[in-house]
């Protein structure tokens, strides 16, 4: 038999969970559901096992659903039939992350009347080489904010500007219009508390701007785990196979100034005021929980998602520690049971309750 082996792709990767397991598509940034037993075959032929041996070993009563599996994964362009010497000539993909940054991405929460003071933090962030940066502002901006915030990003390494900040009735379609043009690196613009006339419809009509109507008056709304927050890429998936998949080179400065790893995090590292952003992250901690992926984390070290979800350290379960006492307990806003295969609203789940108390007594 020419064609005695089946290479399956090796910019696809398999998650085995509890009960069912992923199979990702990093190049083509999707993800679908198989089978254990699937991904089971698939360990084997990503061992360079031949089809004779794998069908001889199910048995004959077994063939029709070893049939079944391939095909599938050949009208998915999983992957192809192959010979022993065709195999050989596809390298496995290099599943280390790679990011000469000392900082990737920033989250800075900021008050309407010390917006010029973000011009002095922005050429800190240069400096770390982050290219990504997160705004936060939880009163209303108008027009000639905005550009002063366009203005400040001009001429600088930032690649991604995000802003969020309350919804303005001076924010109209042509301002929004006029904002997206001149702001090229405005990745979105997410404006809360928004009236319900703008809500409708508004992802399809302003692209990068989304209204909400929800309202925010700190950073208490990050954390949530859905299927919508999934990201199946390369960057996303090796970073969530080798590190914390929200940490990692991350750096924050809350509405206080404080420097932490998260704005909803409790731990600061200097006041923006006091010590510069280098300094900061080079505190001994600073770094503590970059390292710590999803397969560390208790409950999701056995779920599918593991390598397609961010992972908030800011909102837990809290119960587990690791050896160097740093929290590894599941995510507080994940209602997904790995077990089960189930999802639930988090908030109204039994066992979380004491946690949720713990964290509004905080706020």
């Amino acid at each position: 038999m020419k064609h005695n082996y089946f290479r399956v792709y090796t910019n696809c990767i398999v998650t085995r969970g509890y009960t069912k397991s992923v199979i990702s598509d990093i190049q083509r940034e999707n993800s679908d559901f198989i089978p254990n037993s699937l991904a089971d075959i698939i360990e084997r032929l990503n061992r360079k096992e031949s089809l004779v041996s794998i069908y001889k070993d199910y048995g004959e009563e077994n063939k029709p659903i070893l049939d079944e599996y391939l095909n599938f994964l050949l009208q998915e362009e999983y992957g192809f039939y192959c010979s022993k010497e065709e195999f050989d000539m596809f390298i496995d993909l290099d599943l280390r992350y790679q990011n000469p940054d000392w900082i990737s991405n920033i989250i800075i929460e900021i008050k309407k009347d010390e917006l010029p003071f973000l011009k002095q933090v922005i050429t800190q962030v240069e400096k770390l080489g982050c290219k990504f940066v997160a705004l936060v502002c939880y009163e209303s901006l108008n027009p000639d904010d905005f550009d002063l915030i366009r203005l400040m990003f001009d001429n600088t390494i930032i690649h991604s500007v995000e802003i969020i900040s309350q919804y303005s009735v001076g924010v109209d379609e042509h301002s929004i219009s006029e904002l997206s043009t001149k702001f090229e690196r405005l990745s979105s613009l997410f404006l809360f508390n928004s009236p319900p006339k703008m809500t409708m419809g508004s992802r399809k009509k302003y692209g990068k701007v989304v209204f909400s109507q929800k309202k925010y008056t700190n950073f208490s709304f990050c954390g949530g785990v859905s299927p919508d927050h999934f990201q199946t890429n390369l960057p996303k998936v090796l970073e969530a196979i080798n590190h914390n998949s929200c940490l990692n080179k991350k750096i924050a400065v809350d509405i206080n100034g404080n420097i932490k790893n998260c704005p909803a995090m409790p731990q600061s590292f200097g006041n923006i005021k006091d010590i510069t952003l280098d300094e900061a992250i080079r505190h001994k901690n600073f770094n503590q929980y970059w390292n710590i992926t999803k397969d560390d984390i208790a409950v999701c070290k056995d779920c599918e998602f593991r390598y397609i979800c961010t992972d908030c350290r800011a909102y837990t379960e809290q119960p587990d520690l690791n050896e160097s006492r740093l929290d590894v307990s599941k995510p507080l806003k994940c209602g997904y049971d790995p077990y089960t295969g189930e999802w639930e609203e988090w908030s109204t789940h039994e066992l979380k309750q004491k946690a949720i108390k713990y964290y509004k007594e905080l706020s």
